[in-house]
């Protein structure tokens, strides 16, 4: 197997010194002319050469490239908020290096992946999963500027930039009532599953006892199983709508009343939340669309100023102690939240004829 090419192979080829080729990506071409930063450039190019910044220190040093630890990202929510994140980062001229724990993990594999990308010498991290408790967040983390981004948090050392999931759940629940149903299913998963998920339904269900809206709660896991529960309990208790505590699971539930002949909405109405799948629209599911892109570009415009703070404090104290970042001495955690907007589909509907009152 071929070796990969070096800074030394890429100096040979653009007839340069390794000196220029260094100044060409350690310093921006600083001192360097035009011509020669072209021609290293191309060189690079033809070598197939990637300079290595972890390696070289320049990301810890210049504050130039980010860490994102995010859940499953063939979730569209953390799909979506991985694209504007990183959208958001290069928009700064910094780099965003990401590491995805599993979304059947119950914490394990997001405090290693974030020790990975401590491990990568990271300026911040962007902490954009579902599970780990922020006490324990902040345990891992003691010198690194750190921010939850996308998942509920009133941690008061952690700053986070959110979505209004308590508005969401409460949002839904109107929609329900003013469509007229009175009973309805609710799917829900344990807190360690998804801290999204349960403020979802948790505020979902307050709401709905204001309005004077029945909810039968109905175990979520496996998620095969628990939309075809949900179906059986709605046909056994006379329930007129589902909701499901993301979209993907209220496909799911689609299927499975396609399957079995259930008619959306004429027989049974179904909501979710996110509205960032693909053909959403096609498909007319009512949910709440997810203020991905806004909750992105504020994180990363507070990240900024948690970096300056950074430079500007002392470093971490003895061996044991919190930084400054971390400690009582450091001003108090921001804790802002954005609202999506509801998406009317065509699979909420009135309650059907034969099961009004």
């Amino acid at each position: 197997m071929p070796r990969p090419p070096t800074m030394e192979d890429v100096a040979r080829t653009a007839g340069v010194s390794r000196s220029t080729v260094s100044r060409v990506f350690h310093h921006g071409g600083e001192r360097v002319s035009p011509d020669a930063v072209i021609a290293v450039h191309e060189a690079a190019e033809r070598l197939g050469y990637v300079h290595n910044l972890v390696a070289s220190g320049l990301a810890q040093r210049h504050g130039t490239q980010l860490g994102l630890l995010i859940r499953d990202a063939t979730n569209p929510a953390y799909g979506h908020l991985h694209a504007e994140m990183n959208r958001a980062v290069e928009a700064t001229g910094r780099t965003l290096i990401s590491v995805t724990a599993s979304h059947h993990d119950y914490g394990t594999a997001e405090v290693d992946g974030l020790k990975r990308l401590i491990g990568q010498r990271v300026a911040g991290l962007f902490v954009g999963t579902g599970v780990t408790a922020a006490e324990d967040l902040v345990e891992t983390v003691s010198a690194t500027p750190m921010m939850i981004v996308g998942r509920p948090n009133r941690h008061p050392q952690i700053e986070s930039v959110s979505y209004d999931e308590r508005a969401h759940g409460r949002l839904i629940a109107e929609r329900i009532a003013e469509a007229g149903h009175r009973r309805i299913a609710v799917l829900s998963a344990p807190l360690l599953y998804s801290r999204v998920f349960d403020l979802r339904v948790r505020s979902l269900v307050e709401r709905c006892a204001e309005l004077g809206v029945q909810t039968v709660p109905v175990e979520l896991l496996p998620v095969e199983k628990g939309v075809v529960r949900a179906l059986d309990l709605a046909r056994e208790e006379q329930l007129t709508c589902i909701v499901s505590p993301v979209d993907y699971v209220a496909l799911d539930l689609l299927r499975a009343a396609a399957e079995r002949g259930v008619r959306i909405p004429e027989e049974l109405s179904t909501v979710g939340f996110d509205g960032l799948s693909d053909g959403i629209d096609l498909i007319g599911l009512a949910t709440v669309k997810l203020p991905v892109a806004e909750v992105a570009r504020e994180a990363v415009d507070r990240m900024g100023e948690l970096l300056r703070r950074a430079q500007a404090s002392p470093g971490p104290g003895p061996e044991g102690t919190p930084s400054a970042l971390h400690s009582e001495q450091a001003p108090p955690a921001r804790h802002t939240v954005h609202a999506g907007r509801f998406l009317p589909g065509r699979t909420l509907g009135p309650v059907p004829e034969t099961m009004r009152p």
